[in-house]
């Protein structure tokens, strides 16, 4: 039985030192010229840092660089970064002599991938391939005095169909719902095409088994470690200049050094009056129903209506559902002044939405807390132009009025308890109730915690959902979406929503005669001429408070994995891993080998407790309201994105635009 496995594999070298030769950056100030440099000494590696470019040979030869530049000594210690890239370069060229492999440098990723030739799926399901591919990364730590430099490995599968457009066409498979190339004839495999196709060809209880089984820990640490037996077998031919040698590489079990695991626990829900579970209850939605929700007296006395607008082929399914929901409605949530509205309309196009609207439910809408919206599967699938359901959406939140989707498929089954409760407490949220708050601990700093996401347009440009704004305690004060036309102006746009929405919340929600704390989460790295300078600019301007701020990175698109027994046991949720003071990777899903990274950025100010920031970052995974139980992200990293996943869809509906938003940025109308 083995310990807790952090896929990092440490190279050990012969010698500390390198000899390398230098150029200065400014001699080479275009692209086209570090290109051409880079061109004309094909046996030699480059990598820019700064204001200078290092090179050195790739292999054991006699030839010159032109120009020949400086000569200068470098060692691991104070070049870290320049050693990282060569030992980088040296691994590569020994993955490179894999003969039908294909290696790809994803530079979004910053990860070299290797992918087998081989069928995952061993031709079973004729049209789509299955690759195996193992993923490369150099990285470097300091966890305490010792540096280490290595490379992490992971493992997954990389899909493509090898039929053409009308190769589906000749087998009867509706072109209309995949994502096809520009080329008019590659269909692309994400996960949307792939389950249709799958679908289409009865395949996809084999496709599930098939993955399922590859995708195990067990098998992607088996994967991860051929691979690193294989190199070890090589390192004697790895070539490193000034007659360096690779003595060894380390796989690393925890603990070592001061990287170790430490266990987080989950902060206590708080209901109605300050109260918590005493009676040791299973589920939280029992707890809500016993304690009552937070938010209860904001509801004691107000009376919710909710509009329901549905066509007439679902009537009787639809009102089956309707008292199904009232029950929970009214004893989980205690809503107990509660009125429906019924709208019917003719038929599951868009023109009978838009008429149930703008005449059959003009007059009384205005009066909703919240309309449940029922559709079917084959609108969701739908462009939001012509959606049905984005176009209700967008036409509702426009008057103040957050809606509900309920497919028509969902409940014309035997509802799931489980998804029953999530829908009411979707609905409970989204009218601005709170069902709980989590454990907050006693400070002497008051503090905010501000999320920001963003998603990426079809035509490339960038919007963001920014100034998810919480209190410590996880309530939700204020969300928002700012358009943002060009990436020119992004950084300006940033600044100014973040300083007037942090601005109108700190005098509204903190004391101000006091020093507090403002926590950024990002959910990528964060780049200085944007997120950083507008933060940086934003916490100038409000220099009429005392206030310490800390800025943190969080993000799954890395390349570190964890296995505990080899993959063969799962890892505890909570289980944070610090890998030096700046960087921690912290565990969500006991089954998955995939954690969340957590990076301080070393420009934050005032602030960098790791471990307390990393414990925030956990608890706040125990707000979502999109479900009772705990979600697999921090809410601060996911209610970002979906706001701004939405509102970017919303965009697309026929004159709406971002500003109608201010009329529910109190809400979670996004979940």
């Amino acid at each position: 039985m083995s310990g807790l496995f952090l896929n990092f594999i440490q190279c050990e070298l012969s010698n500390d030192n390198f000899e390398i030769w230098t150029l200065p950056y400014e001699n080479y100030p275009t692209k086209e010229a570090y290109l051409e440099l880079r061109a004309s000494n094909p046996d030699f590696a480059f990598y820019r840092r700064g204001e200078n470019i290092f090179f050195w040979e790739k292999s054991a030869t006699d030839v010159q660089p032109n120009p020949i530049g400086k000569k200068i000594w470098i060692n691991r210690r104070e070049h870290p970064h320049i050693v990282s890239k060569i030992i980088e370069i040296s691994i590569v060229g020994a993955m490179a002599t894999l003969k039908d492999y294909r290696l790809h440098k994803n530079n979004h990723s910053h990860t070299w991938e290797l992918t087998s030739p081989n069928d995952a799926l061993e031709g079973r399901i004729p049209g789509l391939i299955a690759n195996r591919q193992v993923t490369f990364n150099p990285y470097f730590f300091t966890p305490g005095e010792t540096i280490y430099h290595g490379f992490t490995l992971a493992s997954s599968l990389k899909f493509k169909f090898d039929w053409k457009v009308n190769d589906f066409l000749r087998k009867g498979i509706d072109i209309g719902h995949l994502k096809i190339a520009e080329d008019g004839e590659t269909v692309i495999p994400d996960v949307s095409s792939r389950y249709y196709f799958l679908e289409a060809t009865g395949t996809q209880s084999f496709f599930e088994t098939k993955t399922t089984e590859l995708e195990k820990s067990t098998s992607t640490f088996i994967i991860i470690k051929n691979f690193s037996d294989w190199l070890q077998k090589r390192k004697d031919k790895i070539y490193l200049p000034s007659r360096v040698k690779v003595k060894d590489f380390n796989w690393r079990y925890l603990p070592f050094d001061r990287v170790r695991s430490e266990q987080l626990f989950s902060p206590l829900r708080y209901f109605y009056g300050g109260t918590t579970d005493t009676k040791r209850m299973r589920f939280y939605n029992d707890m809500v129903r016993t304690y009552k929700p937070s938010s209860y007296g904001m509801f004691e006395d107000k009376q919710v209506n909710i509009g329901v607008l549905y066509p007439a082929e679902y009537e009787g399914v639809t009102e089956g559902f309707l008292n199904r929901l009232e029950e929970v409605l009214k004893a989980d949530l205690h809503l107990k002044n509660l009125q429906f509205h019924l709208f019917k309309i003719a038929d599951t196009s868009l023109p009978s939405y838009e008429k149930g609207i703008y005449q059959d439910a003009s007059s009384v809408s205005k009066n909703c807390d919240l309309f449940l919206i029922i559709v079917n599967q084959d609108h969701e699938k739908l462009p939001p132009a012509i959606s049905p359901y984005h176009f209700c959406k967008a036409k509702l939140l426009g008057s103040g009025i957050p809606t509900q989707d309920v497919q028509a498929e969902t409940i014309k089954k035997k509802i799931h308890p489980l998804v029953l409760s999530n829908i009411t407490l979707n609905i409970y949220a989204k009218i601005g109730g709170t069902a709980w708050t989590i454990e907050k601990e006693e400070k002497r700093k008051d503090e905010l915690v501000i999320g920001i996401g963003s998603t990426i347009r079809a035509d490339g440009k960038t919007v963001l959902g920014i100034a998810q704004i919480f209190h410590a305690d996880g309530r939700y004060i204020v969300g928002d979406c700012a358009p943002l036309s060009t990436f020119d102006n992004y950084a300006q746009n940033l600044e100014e929503y973040l300083y007037n929405q942090l601005y109108e919340v700190i005098t509204k929600n903190i004391n101000t005669k006091e020093s507090f704390r403002l926590i950024f989460h990002l959910y990528k790295s964060a780049g200085a001429d944007n997120e950083i300078k507008a933060i940086e600019n934003v916490t100038r301007r409000l220099n009429s408070f005392k206030f310490d701020f800390a800025l943190l990175h969080l993000g799954y698109g890395h390349n570190f994995r964890l296995y505990n027994d080899d993959g063969k046991a799962t890892i505890k949720k909570g289980s944070l891993i610090k890998l030096d003071s700046h960087t921690a990777l912290l565990h969500f899903v006991p089954e998955s080998s995939l954690p969340l990274k957590i990076e301080l950025d070393k420009r934050s100010n005032g602030f960098t407790d790791l471990f307390y920031l990393a414990k925030q970052v956990y608890w706040f995974s125990n707000l979502s309201h999109r479900s009772y139980n705990p979600s697999k992200k921090t809410v601060t990293l996911m209610y970002p994105s979906l706001m701004a996943s939405m509102a970017e869809k919303l965009c697309k509906v026929p004159n709406w635009d971002y500003d109608r938003l201010k009329y529910v940025s109190d809400k979670l109308w996004f979940i």
